[in-house]
Formats: C-alpha cells, structure tokens, sequence
C-alpha cells in the first residue's frame, strides 16, 4: 500500500524528497540542484510570487518510492508535474499519479502537464533516448523506464524535442557559408561582439527582452519578470566562457544572439570545494564541447543565426572542440541547422494528461 505524504519545509519528508535522487543515479548522471528544489518548497525561490507548489513524496514500507512536485500557475489554471522520481514500479506510479492528478482537478485544472521543473525557465521534457550516455550540462535525463511509467498513468506524449551531436569539425567544412552570412550582416552595418563578465546583468536583460518575444508561442512558456530572470540567471555570470557568446546588434538594438556554455556534465550541480572548483575553471578554459544553449534572431534579420554561428564555428575549429545542438523542438527550423555536420541525437518529449 502507497503511504503519499505532503513535503513541508524542513520536514522528515523534505529530507526524504531530496535524497531520492541520489539513491537512482550513479556518478556523473545526478542533474540535481537541491537547492533549487528546495527554495520552490519553501517559497523562497525568484518564481514563487507567480505560482503555487504541491511537494509529494510516496512510502512503501516506510520507505520513500517516488516523488514529485505539483506547480500551480493561479492566472491561467495551469498545472505542471515536475521534480518526478521513482523506482520502476508501474503500479507505484500510476497511484502516485492519480493522486496528482486529483489534486490538480481540484485546482480546476482540465490537463497536467510535465515534466516541468515548475516553469519553463528551470526545465522541461522527459528523456526518450540516450540515458546510457553521461548527461550533458542542462540535459533533462533520467532512467529509461520512466516514460513507461507516466504512459501507463494515462499520460500521452505530446510535444517532441532532439538535441543534435555535432563531432570535431574540419577547418573546411560549411566555413565558406557561414563566412558569407557573417560578411553580409556586417555589411549591412550589423555589430556582433562578445558581451564582458561584468556587464552580464545588462546583457542578459536584452537577451530576456528578445527571448520573450520569440518563445512566446513555445508550448508551457510563461513569461516573468526581468528581475526574476536575472536572479535565476545570474548563476550563468561563473560558468559562461564569454567569448563564446555573440550578440548582434543594429544601431545597439539586440536583433540576435547566440549563446553557448562549455559542457561540464553533471559538474555544476555537485557541491562547491576546491576540488570541484579547479576542476570547473579547468573545463571553462579548456572546453571539448560546447552547447548551444539558446539561439534566438529578430524575424527581420533571418539568416543572422548563420552569421552568429560562423565565429563560434571558427573558435570551436581551433579548439579542437565538438558542439551539442541542445533541446530542439522537431517543428523548428534549427532542428536541420548544419545537418552534414550532425553526428547522433538524443530525443525528449513533453506529455499531458487530462484531467
């Protein structure tokens, strides 16, 4: 018999809530921030003015099973599952579920949708393919048998996503392309530079002021305010090699940017020590791989994500350095970006139950 229990803060169940993840994942495949988790738990996080949170947890023979956490957005009735953990149980799952889902109609929510980390901003989908592999930093990742679970509690797979592996690229490959799109946006009297560690408050409010027109149609987007944005962004200051970030600007009006972060793996969610330290300034500096973590061009300016790309494209050439297409939806163009140069893929979904 499931034993479902509220996760209050600074509760047994919190400790129980937080310690699941550790007890699933091995090294180097733990993509847990506590931290995070916590702070949505307590109300203390940059997003908590906007929502409301459910944490559960579920015992069998008192001992924790599964996991998840409820987000409720109050303007429109939205109801997320996110923070989902469990042993490969069905039966476990499909009673924990349940009881999710009763919770979210009794919000008067008619669908819930997930996973989703409480918002769009702290991460979505469901890995589909690839969980042998180490994680890439960001990657949503989890064992193989959870889409069985959530498909055998009545959940249907709605929206697809792929993050395309790029190999070690040669000096000659696509340069002469990308060095014609390149050329022709700064003879159209385009600026792209790299922005400086200091002016990342800045920066990061232009980007989230183009990002909020460009992702407003995205499946589960909510926009926020700029200084939630900042806060929750403000980690990116540390781990961004700067030189691998372009911004476009005409007339200093931002019209794209294209935004990549050397690949620490699982690194960055693993306690701070000097050790962990060392080897974080290491990666930064000496990165094998990049991630492509956001793309986003003024419609006016089409083609401008090819001009972005031609420097990075050259800096990761003499680098030595291969590239991850990150978390892609299958319906945008930028899922075929550079399609000779792909490698293997990774896929995610987004499901939805209704309710």
């Amino acid at each position: 018999m499931l034993t479902i229990k509220a996760v209050q803060p600074h509760s047994p169940e919190l400790v129980d809530f937080l310690a699941l993840p550790q007890k699933l994942y091995g090294k180097g495949h733990l993509m847990q921030s506590p931290e995070e988790e916590a702070s949505l738990i307590s109300g203390t996080h940059p997003l908590s003015p906007e929502i409301e949170v459910r944490a559960f947890v579920g015992y069998q023979d008192q001992q924790v099973q599964i996991r998840g956490l409820l987000t409720y957005y109050p303007v429109d009735g939205t109801c997320f599952l996110g923070y989902f953990e469990s042993l490969d149980d069905v039966d476990t799952a499909k009673q924990f579920i349940a009881y999710i889902a009763n919770q979210a109609r009794n919000l008067g929510a008619e669908k819930l949708i997930g996973p989703v980390q409480a918002s769009f901003w702290l991460g979505y989908r469901m890995q589909l393919s690839g969980h042998e592999d180490l994680p890439f930093t960001g990657e949503p990742h989890q064992p193989a048998y959870y889409p069985k679970l959530w498909e055998a509690a009545g959940f249907k797979l709605t929206e697809s996503y792929l993050s395309n592996f790029y190999p070690k690229v040669s000096p000659t490959t696509q340069e002469a392309k990308l060095a014609k799109r390149y050329e022709a946006a700064l003879a159209a009297g385009i600026k792209i530079r790299s922005p400086h560690k200091s002016d990342w408050t800045e920066v990061s409010l232009q980007v989230f002021e183009l990002l909020n027109r460009l992702y407003r149609d995205f499946p589960i987007y909510r926009s926020l305010q700029g200084g939630q944005f900042s806060a929750i962004f403000e980690k990116y200051r540390y781990i961004l090699d700067f030189s691998m970030v372009k911004l476009a600007y005409q007339e200093e009006k931002l019209v794209g940017f294209l935004i990549t972060m050397p690949d620490y793996g699982a690194l960055v969610y693993q306690k701070l020590n000097l050790f962990t330290l060392a080897k974080l300034l290491w990666i930064k500096h000496r990165a094998k791989r990049y991630i492509i973590l956001y793309l986003g061009v003024d419609p006016q300016y089409l083609g401008l994500g090819s001009a972005l790309s031609y420097p990075i494209f050259k800096q990761a050439q003499a680098r030595e350095a291969s590239a991850v297409g990150a978390l892609i939806h299958q319906h945008t163009l930028t899922r075929h970006y550079a399609a000779d140069l792909q490698g293997t893929s990774h896929t995610y979904g987004l499901y939805q139950l209704l309710l």
